[in-house]
């Protein structure tokens, strides 16, 4: 079996309309690499250039806990885990 990520609708234009993607176990930084890989411009978006850390509008969560307070992006993904990427919304008047 394998890792399911759900896909943000804000970041399905990237992933060509998937809502799910089935991922390898590993860690949440290869997750990412490889959804480069597949989807240029993924990590990108997730991913400060400078710092190499998320974005700080970005939360990572896996199986309901957030990935910050785990162990970040080398957060290891096993058989089963569901990977939730959520951008944080903002606006209003």
């Amino acid at each position: 079996m394998t890792v399911l990520m759900k896909v943000p609708t804000a970041l399905r234009r990237v992933t060509d309309g998937q809502e799910t993607i089935e991922l390898p176990e590993g860690t949440v930084t290869q997750a990412l690499d490889i959804l480069d890989s597949k989807y240029p411009g993924f990590k990108e978006r997730i991913l400060d250039d400078e710092s190499g850390d998320v974005h700080p509008f970005i939360s990572i969560f896996l199986n309901d806990n957030d990935i910050q307070y785990i162990d970040g992006l080398e957060t290891t993904l096993s058989e089963g885990d569901e990977l939730i990427i959520i951008p944080a919304i903002a606006g209003g008047t």
